[in-house]
C-alpha cells in the first residue's frame, strides 16, 4: 500500500470516529456518503465534516441536547467565578486598587477564553462595563445564552456544508434546528403560562396572555407590517412618487448549492463555506454603501426590506422602494428611478464578480409596481406572511406547506440572528405603539397639532384601510418621509432611574424607563397689540408637551393578596411608580408671552376603548382591565 492511500484509509477511519459524535438522525445518510466519496472530493467534504468539531470549544458534543448545554453553562460559570476570584485575591494581595484589580481580573478571563479558544463569545457593546462584564462572565445564566448560540451556529454551519441544507433535504435549515428550535419555543411557551403577574388594578394575566398583546404575536406582527406598507404607498400615491420590488442576492460564493440547467441540485463549486450570517454582513454592508450614495445624489427612498432564506440557507433581500420621479438637488436634475437601479447595480452587481455566470440575470432584478396590476401590498403580502406565520399562501416555491415552511424559516432566521424585516425611512414605529397607549382625553386642545394630529390617527375606527390611512397621518404629522430623526415633532418621553435605582443584574444601570411622549410645535397667540390692530397677524411661540401612556405596574410571581399589599403599602396618591404629581408643572422660568410654553399631562389611568387593524392589541375599560 501507497503511503498516500495509507493516509487516505487513515483519514477515512478518522473521520468516521467523528462521524459517531454527530446527532443521530445524520449518521446514517454521513456514513453512506462517506463510502462512495472519491479523493477529488473527499478532502474538501473532510474540512466541512471537521467543522463541527468547533462546537466543542465550549465543552459540548456536536450532538448535544438542551440539558447538555445547561449543564455546561454551569461547570464553566463556576470555572471562571473561582478564577476571577483567585486573580481578585492575587491583586488585593499586591496592594493594587480596585481598577487595577479589575484589569488584572479581565485580562485574566481573556487569556483564558482566548486559550479555550472563545474570545469571539467576549461580552461586547456601548453600554457594559468592566465589572458587568466580569459579572457576566461567573454567570450561568449568561453562558447558557452564550453556549446555546455558539453550539447552534456550528452544527448548523457543518450541516450547510455536507449539504443537509437544501430542497432535496432540510429546506431553509437543517432538521436538527428546526427540532431545536420547536423544543426552544416550547419551553418559552410552557414557562409564559407559568408565571402570573399581577397589576395595581388587582388583575391577574398569564405572561403568555400579556405577551399576546404584542408583536410577539404571529399575527399581530403581520397586520402591523401590512399596515405599515400600505401607509406608505398612500404616502408614495399623494406624493406622485413611484414603486419598485428590487430583490438582491448574494455571489456564488455565498451559495452552497446551485441548480443546473435540467433542474438538479448539485454542491456549487465556487462555495467557500461562507455561513448565513456572513452572507448577510456581505449585503448590509452593501446596501449601506448604496444608501449613503443615493443620500449624495440627493435622492431619498423609502419602504421595507425583507430578509428570506434560499433553499440552502442563503439569505436574499426583497426591497420595496418607493422614490421620486424626478427632481432637483444639489448635484443637479435627479431621477429617483434611474438612481435606484444604478446604485443597486452597482454595489450589489457591478461591485463583486460581475461576470460570473448567471450574474447578470440573477444577482439584481426590478420590478416595477404597475398600479394597474395590484397594489404595494399585493406584492410583498406573500413574503411577509410566508417569513411570519404562513397565513393564506397556501404552497410555497418548492411546493410545501407554508405554515409548516414558516417554522423553517423562524428557525434559520432565529439561528443566524437575522433581522428578517426592517423599515427604511419614514417615522419610526415605537412612538406609533406607544401613541396607542395614550388616551386621546389626556390631549389638551392647546397642545401641538403634531401631538393631536398622531393621537387622532391612531385611534381611528377599525374599518378595513382605516389604519393604513392612520399611518399616513402619523408619518405626515411627524414631519413626512424625508425628516431626519433629529427634526421629528414627536419622541419618546423616557426618565433616568436615577443614581440610587436599583441596578440589573450584572450591576449596571438599567436603560430609561418609558414613561410616554414629548411633543414639539408652534403656538399662535393674540395678546394687547391686535386689540389696536386687528389685522395684525399672530404672534407665534414655541410649544411643548409632555403626555404619559397609561400603564399598569405589574409584579411578576406574587399572588393577588402579596401584590395588594405591596401597592397599598406605596399609596395610590403618593405611588413611587408615578414620577410626576397629578397637576401641570407651572414654568416659574416663562418671563415673556414669547417664551417657550411647556406641558405635562400625568397619566389619567383610564383605558379608552380602541379600534385598529392590530386587533388583539386593544385596551378596555378599567373594569376588564388594560393587557398592558
Amino acid at each position: 500500500m501507497s503511503i498516500a492511500a495509507y493516509l487516505d484509509r487513515y483519514d477515512k477511519i478518522r473521520l468516521r470516529t467523528v462521524v459517531d459524535r454527530f446527532p443521530l438522525s445524520w449518521q446514517a445518510r454521513l456514513t453512506k456518503h462517506l463510502g462512495r466519496l472519491n479523493d477529488i472530493n473527499f478532502h474538501r467534504w473532510k474540512e466541512r465534516v471537521l467543522q463541527l468539531t468547533d462546537a466543542e470549544r465550549g465543552g459540548i458534543r456536536p450532538d448535544a441536547g438542551d440539558h447538555d448545554i445547561v449543564s455546561a453553562a454551569t461547570v464553566t460559570a463556576n470555572d471562571f467565578a473561582r478564577r476571577l476570584l483567585h486573580a481578585k485575591t492575587i491583586g488585593d494581595g499586591q496592594g493594587w486598587g480596585p481598577d487595577w484589580s479589575e484589569a488584572f481580573q479581565a485580562l485574566t478571563a481573556r487569556d483564558l477564553m482566548d486559550a479555550r479558544g472563545m474570545l469571539d463569545l467576549w461580552p461586547t457593546g456601548p453600554t457594559l462595563t468592566r465589572p458587568g462584564i466580569l459579572r457576566r462572565l461567573g454567570c450561568e445564566r449568561w453562558w447558557r445564552r452564550a453556549l446555546r448560540k455558539l453550539h447552534a451556529r456550528c452544527v448548523e454551519a457543518c450541516a450547510i456544508g455536507i449539504g443537509l441544507v437544501g430542497r432535496h433535504a432540510g429546506l431553509y435549515a437543517s432538521h436538527e434546528s428546526v427540532k431545536r428550535r420547536a423544543g426552544q419555543n416550547a419551553r418559552n411557551a410552557a414557562a409564559l403560562e407559568s408565571v402570573t403577574a399581577v397589576n395595581d388594578l388587582m388583575q391577574s394575566r398569564t405572561l403568555a396572555d400579556l405577551a399576546a398583546t404584542g408583536t410577539s404575536n404571529k399575527a399581530i406582527r403581520r397586520v402591523e407590517l401590512l399596515t405599515r406598507i400600505a401607509g406608505f404607498e398612500l404616502i408614495a400615491q399623494g406624493l406622485g412618487h413611484v414603486g419598485y420590488m428590487v430583490t438582491m442576492t448574494c455571489p456564488s460564493r455565498f451559495h452552497k448549492m446551485t441548480t443546473r440547467a435540467d433542474g438538479r441540485v448539485v454542491p456549487n463549486p465556487r462555495y467557500d463555506g461562507s455561513t448565513p450570517h456572513e452572507a448577510q454582513s456581505y449585503l448590509s454592508s452593501a446596501w449601506a454603501k448604496c444608501r449613503a450614495a443615493a443620500a449624495r445624489e440627493g435622492v431619498q427612498w423609502y419602504g421595507f426590506r425583507i430578509a428570506e432564506p434560499q433553499h440552502d440557507g442563503t439569505p436574499h433581500w426583497h426591497c420595496l422602494l418607493f422614490v421620486p420621479r424626478g427632481g432637483v438637488s444639489a448635484r443637479g436634475p435627479v431621477s429617483g428611478p434611474w438612481t435606484l437601479r444604478t446604485l443597486v447595480k452597482r454595489y450589489f452587481l457591478d461591485a463583486d464578480t460581475p461576470n460570473e455566470p448567471g450574474a447578470q440575470k440573477h444577482r439584481v432584478d426590478f420590478e416595477w409596481i404597475d398600479p394597474a396590476k395590484g397594489s404595494a401590498v399585493g406584492y410583498v403580502i406573500k413574503y411577509v406572511s410566508k417569513n411570519i406565520d404562513g397565513h393564506g399562501v397556501g404552497l410555497d416555491l418548492f411546493g410545501n406547506d407554508a405554515i409548516t415552511s414558516s417554522a423553517r424559516v423562524e428557525a434559520w432566521a432565529s439561528t443566524w440572528r437575522i433581522r428578517q424585516f426592517q423599515q427604511i425611512g419614514g417615522a419610526p414605529v415605537g412612538v406609533w405603539r406607544e401613541l396607542r397607549r395614550v388616551n386621546p382625553d389626556n390631549i389638551s386642545d392647546t397642545a401641538p397639532a403634531a401631538l393631536r394630529a398622531a393621537v387622532s390617527a391612531v385611534n381611528a375606527k377599525g374599518e378595513p384601510g382605516v389604519q393604513s390611512v392612520a399611518w399616513m397621518r402619523y408619518t405626515t404629522a411627524q414631519g413626512g418621509v424625508g425628516c431626519k430623526r433629529r427634526d421629528m415633532r414627536l419622541r419618546l418621553m423616557k426618565e433616568d432611574r436615577g443614581t440610587f435605582a436599583q441596578p440589573g443584574r450584572y450591576g449596571e444601570p438599567l436603560a430609561p424607563k418609558l414613561l410616554g411622549i414629548d411633543a414639539a410645535g408652534v403656538q399662535l397667540f393674540r395678546n394687547h397689540i391686535h386689540v389696536m390692530n386687528p389685522a395684525a397677524p399672530a404672534f407665534s411661540r414655541p410649544s411643548f408637551a409632555s403626555v404619559e401612556s397609561e400603564r399598569c405596574e405589574w409584579l411578576v410571581g406574587m399572588s393577588e393578596d402579596a401584590a395588594r399589599a405591596v401597592f397599598q403599602r406605596s399609596g395610590e396618591a403618593a405611588s413611587t411608580r408615578i414620577h410626576v404629581n397629578n397637576c401641570t408643572h407651572r414654568d416659574l422660568s416663562r418671563q415673556s408671552e414669547f417664551a417657550p410654553v411647556r406641558e405635562y399631562r400625568p397619566r389619567l389611568r383610564r383605558f379608552a376603548i380602541r379600534g385598529g387593524a392590530e386587533g388583539p392589541k386593544q385596551s378596555k375599560e378599567i373594569e376588564d382591565g388594560p393587557p398592558y
